[in-house]
């Protein structure tokens, strides 16, 4: 009995450090997503007025840069959670492929082009969504 007493002791320290770490994976990134969050969805909202505001583009692969660069170089040894950066991070290629499909959709005012690169800009935006309330269910302990 004493025995099993003692390894309990020792797992409800590791368990309490193995929470805790997750904990702090999780809010190292969320705080690193939550800025690019809103940005992100504001840029491709932008891109609604790319016919008349060209520059929007440019201001969105901005964007894209910053949250690529600020994923790019955070380490998280909980494996969900660096799959959730991942699955970011790519989402954020489809992101920057869109915004370059639209740009040369408006070069060649190519209409059908520009509603196509305007799907996969919105698709990005639900896929974002997806990702971010997954993270958030994990993050919270709801994730089942």
């Amino acid at each position: 009995m004493v025995s099993c007493s003692i390894r309990t002791l020792w797992l409800l320290p590791l368990l309490l450090v193995a929470c805790e770490d997750r904990v702090g994976q999780c809010n190292e990134l969320i705080g690193r997503l939550n800025p690019h969050t809103e940005a992100m969805i504001e840029g491709v909202e932008g891109l609604r007025r790319i016919e008349s505001q060209p520059g929007t583009i440019d201001a969105l692969l901005v964007v894209i840069d910053r949250a690529d660069k600020d994923l790019s170089v955070i380490q998280l040894e909980d494996q969900r959670l660096a799959g959730f950066a991942l699955r970011y991070r790519r989402q954020l290629e489809d992101a920057r492929e869109a915004a370059e499909a639209l740009r040369s959709a408006v070069a060649a005012k190519d209409a059908t082009g520009l509603n196509s690169a305007a799907k996969q800009a919105d698709a990005f935006l639900d896929a974002q969504a997806g990702t971010v309330e997954q993270l958030n269910a994990y993050c919270s302990g709801d994730d089942g």
